[in-house]
C-alpha cells in the first residue's frame, strides 16, 4: 500500500510533470469503478496495463494486466489526448469490475510505474484550472455541486457552473484596463492637449461600473444564504424551552431535555432540509448572569450564535410571563443583552411564546407565536412563521450571482477601489486615478482567478475528493 503512503506523507501537487492517478468513484463494492490517470504518462500507462492505446475518444473493451502480465480484471479503457481532456492533459480511463481489491490492485501496478503517484485531493480540478478548463469560481461551482445537500443548493451551484459570476467581473475588468490604457497615454503624453470631456467620459464609465456592482453586490447575501443554509438561533433565558423546541423542529430527540437550569452549555445544531433550502437550527445556552466559568463561556456562545444567525426564535417561558404579566420587559431585557440593533433588517427576530400547555391564561397586545413544543399546540403556525422569514431572506429562490463570501469581498473591494477613483481628477493626477483602477482590476480578477490567487488554491481544491 506504498500509494497510501506517499499520500500521507504529503505531496507537492504543483509538480506538474508528474503523472497522477486516482479512484474516481467511491470506494466499496459497486457494479463499476474507474480510475483515472492525468498527465505526460497517460498513455505509457495505457500501454502497459493494456498492451494497446485506445483509438482517442472511444471507450475499448480491455484485459488489464500487471506488469508481469497477470491479469487483473476485464473492463474498458478510455484515451483523451491533450488539449481536449478534462485536465488540459493527456488522460485515461480504466473502467473496471466495483470490486475493492481490482482498484487496489489496479492502482498499486500504476505505482510502480516511473513518475506516476496518487493524486492529492482536488488535483485532477486544480490542473483543470490551471490549464484553462475552468475558471476558479467554477471549480469552487463544482465542489458546491458536490457538497449540495438540497435542491436551492444544487441549483445555485449548476447556475453558477454554466454562467459563472466570472464572466460578469471579466468584462467589467476588461472595461478598467481600457481605461486604464487611456491614463498611460495621458501620462505619457502629459504635453498633449487633453479632450475636453474625458473626465466626464470617465466619471460616467465609473458610475455604471459602480452601479452594475452594487446591484450584484444587493443579491449577495441571498446568495451566501442559499449556498451556508439559513442559520436559525433559539436564543432565551435557561428553561424556557428551547431545547424541547429544537427536538420538534428537528422531528427527533438531539437536544438533552431536562427541568434543571443551565442543561445546554455548549451549542447544539441540527441541520434540515426545509422546502428544499438548508436550515441549521442552534440550540444555544440560556442568558443569564452567572459564577460558572463553564456556563459564562455557553452564553458567550449563545451571543455569537445570536450575532451570526439569519434567523432568533426569541423563546420566552409563557410562565414567566404568566406570574409577572409584562411580556414587554422579557422580550426587551434579553434583546438588550443580545446587543442586536433593533432598526437591523437582519436578523430576523421573532418572539416565541412557550409552554403554552402549562399556562392557563395570557393575554397578549401582539400577536407572538405562542406554542407547546411538548404537545404540539401552535407548531404548524411557526412553521409558518419561520417558512415566511425564510421567504423574506431567500426572495424568489433564483440562484444568485454571488453565492461564496470570497466573492462578496472581492467585489466590495472593487466597489470601493472604483468610489475612490471617482474622487480623483483624471486631467490632474491620472497616476492616482490608473492605480485606484489597478486595485479595482485586481479584485476582479481574484474572482476568475486571472491574478493573486496562489495561496487560495490549497484553501479551495483541499474541499474535493482525491480522485476530483
Amino acid at each position: 500500500m506504498g500509494y497510501i503512503k506517499n499520500y500521507y506523507e504529503g505531496i507537492n501537487v504543483n509538480r506538474q510533470d508528474e503523472t497522477i492517478f486516482a479512484l474516481a468513484t467511491p470506494a466499496g463494492r459497486a457494479a463499476i469503478q474507474i480510475i483515472r490517470i492525468s498527465g505526460t504518462g497517460a498513455a505509457r500507462a495505457l500501454r502497459r496495463l493494456t498492451g494497446h492505446l485506445p483509438e482517442p475518444r472511444l471507450m475499448r473493451y480491455s484485459t488489464i494486466s500487471d506488469l508481469n502480465g497477470v491479469v487483473i480484471d476485464y473492463g474498458m479503457a478510455l484515451w483523451l489526448p491533450s488539449p481536449a481532456s478534462p485536465t488540459g492533459e493527456d488522460y485515461a480511463e480504466f473502467h473496471l469490475h466495483g470490486t475493492p481489491q481490482i482498484g487496489r490492485m489496479v492502482m498499486l501496478t500504476l505505482e510502480e510505474l516511473p513518475a506516476l503517484r496518487l493524486a492529492d485531493a482536488g488535483e485532477f480540478t486544480r490542473r483543470a484550472f490551471l490549464n484553462g478548463k475552468m475558471t476558479l469560481d467554477q471549480t469552487e461551482a463544482l465542489s458546491d455541486i458536490i457538497d449540495a445537500d438540497t435542491e436551492a443548493q444544487h441549483r445555485q451551484a449548476m447556475a453558477r457552473l454554466d454562467a459563472p459570476l466570472s464572466q460578469l467581473t471579466e468584462t467589467w475588468r476588461h472595461e478598467l484596463v481600457a481605461l486604464m490604457a487611456r491614463l498611460e497615454t495621458l501620462i505619457d503624453f502629459a504635453d498633449e492637449d487633453i479632450p475636453a470631456d474625458l473626465t466626464d467620459d470617465i466619471n460616467e464609465r465609473l458610475d455604471q461600473l459602480i452601479h452594475g456592482i452594487a446591484a450584484t453586490l444587493n443579491d449577495a447575501t441571498r446568495g451566501v444564504i442559499i449556498r451556508d443554509g439559513v442559520s436559525i438561533a433559539l436564543i432565551g433565558r435557561p428553561n424556557a424551552g428551547k431545547s424541547t423546541l429544537l427536538n420538534a423542529l428537528a422531528g427527533r430527540d438531539d437536544a438533552i431535555v431536562s427541568t434543571e437550569e443551565g442543561t445546554t452549555r455548549d451549542i447544539i445544531r441540527v441541520s434540515l432540509n426545509i422546502d428544499g433550502y438548508a436550515v441549521h437550527l442552534k440550540d444555544t445556552a440560556g442568558l443569564r448572569q452567572s459564577e460558572s466559568l463553564a456556563e459564562k463561556e455557553g452564553i458567550k456562545r449563545s451571543l455569537k450564535a445570536a450575532a451570526e444567525a439569519d434567523i432568533i426564535l426569541l423563546c420566552i417561558d409563557g410562565q414567566d410571563v404568566e406570574n409577572n404579566g409584562d411580556f414587554g420587559s422579557h422580550w426587551a431585557s434579553i434583546h438588550a443583552e443580545l446587543g442586536l440593533d433593533q432598526a437591523a433588517a437582519n436578523p430576523v427576530i421573532i418572539p416565541v411564546l412557550t409552554k403554552m400547555d402549562i399556562v392557563s391564561d395570557i393575554k397578549l397586545d401582539k400577536d407572538w407565536p405562542s406554542i407547546s413544543a411538548e404537545t404540539g399546540f401552535g407548531m404548524d403556525a411557526l412553521r409558518m412563521v419561520i417558512r415566511a422569514a425564510m421567504d423574506q431572506l431567500l426572495g424568489s429562490g433564483e440562484a444568485a450571482m454571488v453565492s461564496r463570501e470570497r466573492h462578496r469581498l472581492a467585489l466590495l473591494s472593487c466597489q470601493e477601489s472604483l468610489i475612490s477613483a471617482k474622487e480623483v481628477n483624471p486631467v490632474d493626477q491620472p497616476e492616482l486615478l490608473a492605480e485606484d483602477l489597478r486595485h479595482a482590476a485586481q479584485a476582479l480578477g481574484r474572482i476568475s482567478g486571472q491574478v493573486d490567487v496562489e495561496d487560495l488554491l490549497d484553501e479551495i481544491f483541499s474541499s474535493f475528493c482525491i480522485g476530483k
